[in-house]
């Protein structure tokens, strides 16, 4: 005799657009109850508080403003970004285009120093980024032609 495949339970077709039931309501929330409060003080009193509508402690009285901070030291930053990328561009066009932004840097260097005097550090920044800068310009450039002139020099060819 053959073997016949075993017979699977009736499975209930799905039903399609049914609603399934609503789940059941939570339960009802009531107000926790009030827990001990152990070590606490029992009150603590409002001593020298500010009354209601005066400043809190450390604002400035009310009619005054707060006072502002100082002015931003534009030059003194200026000069020290272009100062960095007056090196960094002396590098890459062999000193050539970074001079211009050296000397830029040195400019606005000194500039800042005698109107923001309070950037002490960027425009010190600017001005020796500014120096560094020309000098790699200079010592890069004059590299370069000492390059060329023996290159120019050295040819190979006899008539």
């Amino acid at each position: 005799m053959p073997p016949v495949a075993p017979v699977a339970p009736p499975v209930a077709p799905p039903t399609y657009g049914v609603v399934p039931p609503a789940p059941p309501a939570p339960p009802a929330y009531s107000a926790p109850a009030a827990a001990p409060n152990y070590g606490a003080p029992a009150a603590t009193p409002n001593y020298g508080a500010p009354a209601y509508g005066a400043p809190a402690y450390g604002a400035p009285p009310i009619g005054y403003a707060a006072p502002t901070a100082g002015k931003t030291p534009i030059l003194s930053i200026i000069g020290m970004i272009v100062g960095i990328v007056g090196i960094l561009i002396s590098f890459i066009s062999y000193g050539i285009g970074g001079f211009i932004f050296s000397v830029a840097a040195v400019v606005l260097g000194f500039v800042g120093m005698k109107k923001e005097p309070a950037a002490k550090g960027f425009w010190l920044t600017a001005i020796i980024t500014g120096f560094f800068g020309i000098l790699l310009s200079i010592v890069l450039i004059t590299v370069l032609i000492v390059i060329i002139a023996s290159a120019s020099s050295s040819s190979t060819y006899s008539y």
